[in-house]
């Protein structure tokens, strides 16, 4: 155990101890705010004051004002360097760690940046471009677990005594279901009019392979579950698949939720997989329709529904994050950019969602989504050989950090008439990299 004193008390500072020394260093503390008991104690000791008290023997990690703030308002972020590592609320060389470490944490996992006026996407998502994480070089970096490995560094090195969990690597991939087939099981009014479309822009391959699959000539692009089973059953991994089951509309293309062959399918993959709700991209706008398909989805399975990713990584914070504990959601995969992979809230360890809102942790787990299909061929428009180099480069830097890799694939990413040709390779190879 290690006794930190604050000469102050919040509940942003109880949530970043909490995630720096129970969750990434595997150890208990004690917070206290009686500078004679600290004095007099031995053992592990660490202050944190915006003016650290004179103590020999103790580590000084001097704070900023965000943890003890209430609200929002723009931060003046001085940005350092410790030892090859870019550090957000540099301090003084003169303490144990020139940065508030407490304060660099709190601000990146719990989003506070995307509270602030931000520029945003065609879909109304918070830009990569707009993070600090980008803006300063780090975002495929997992820099607060690095942070707290610095920490780790100066605690065993100050007292070996001092027990700290190591942190073990996990990989989990999942596999986001947006349409069960390309052009099965779909009425006749959306047959003609993919046919009418196809025409329309001389999309004569996919025209071609629409009418063989049609009369069965040829197995459906997207039905691709059965290579995916084999496949992970050789990699000895675990998927989630996430299944959309709102109405047809402009971005929400799943199929009808109330077929029966779409229902069977769905409880066929639920027989070895784990299942979540891929959350409509109108829901984020109308709450009630998460309720409507989560809803659906447990009549399907016949077991509650927990598990969620938003469709299109549609995240409104913390009104998403907030309705989903609402409807007992207990985890969500939702935590990553489209346009761009990397670590969206700086760290590639699971943890609890802090509402900035009503200033208190809230009992979410959050996922964070290392590395999505899309964002490798249609934003960063890498060819498989370049796809392949950048996912084996964040699979280690989650190893070597001890985090979880999360992957995001969807079954439609292997059709050649969608221009997919050569991703079942990019796929095979990244669960050779990633198992465990």
């Amino acid at each position: 155990m290690i006794l930190i004193y604050s000469d102050r008390y919040s509940s942003r500072l109880r949530y970043s101890l909490d995630l720096v020394f129970h969750t990434l260093l595997g150890t208990s503390y004690q917070l206290t705010q009686d500078e004679t008991a600290f004095r007099e104690a031995s053992g592990p000791r660490l202050i944190y004051a915006a003016n650290p008290i004179a103590v020999d023997g103790a580590l000084t990690v001097r704070a900023v004002e965000l943890l003890f703030e209430k609200g929002l308002k723009d931060q003046q972020i001085a940005i350092g360097q410790h030892n090859d590592l870019k550090t957000l609320f540099r301090t003084s060389k003169r303490y144990s760690l020139p940065y508030d470490i407490f304060a660099a944490v709190f601000y990146l996992v719990s989003r506070y940046e995307e509270y602030l006026p931000h520029r945003s996407d065609e879909h109304d998502r918070f830009l990569h471009t707009e993070s600090i994480a980008w803006r300063e070089g780090f975002l495929e970096t997992a820099i607060v677990d690095r942070w707290v490995g610095q920490l780790r560094e100066i605690l065993q090195q100050k007292w070996p005594e001092l027990s700290l969990a190591p942190n073990k690597y996990s990989f989990q991939p999942t596999v986001d279901i947006d349409q069960l087939y390309a052009y099965r099981q779909k009425s006749w009014v959306r047959q003609l009019g993919g046919l009418l479309k196809e025409l329309q822009f001389g999309r004569w391959n996919a025209f071609r392979c629409r009418l063989r699959v049609l009369s069965g000539g040829e197995i459906d692009p997207f039905d691709t579950y059965d290579w995916l089973n084999t496949q992970h059953q050789k990699f000895g991994v675990s998927p989630i698949y996430f299944i959309l089951m709102g109405d047809y509309g402009l971005h929400d293309n799943a199929h009808n939720p109330h077929n029966d062959h779409f229902r069977e399918h769905i409880r066929t993959l639920a027989d070895r997989n784990i299942i979540g709700l891929h959350p409509s991209v109108r829901s984020t706008q109308d709450q009630r329709l998460i309720d409507r398909e989560k809803k659906l989805l447990e009549q399907v399975l016949n077991r509650p529904v927990e598990l969620s990713r938003q469709h299109f990584l549609k995240l409104r914070l913390p009104q998403t994050y907030q309705q989903l504990v609402k409807r007992d959601f207990t985890a969500d995969f939702s935590m990553a950019y489209a346009a761009a992979p990397g670590f969206r809230s700086g760290t590639a360890t699971p943890h609890f969602f802090y509402d900035l809102d009503h200033e208190s942790p809230i009992r979410l787990k959050i996922y964070p989504t290392v590395l999505m299909d899309v964002s490798l061929k249609q934003y960063l428009q890498l060819n498989p050989d370049q796809a392949i180099q950048k996912s084996q480069q964040l699979i280690s830097e989650c190893k070597a950090v001890g985090g979880t890799f999360v992957s995001l694939w969807h079954n439609s990413s292997f059709s050649t008439p969608d221009g997919w040709a050569g991703w079942q390779r990019v796929y095979a190879e990244l669960l050779a990299a990633a198992k465990v």
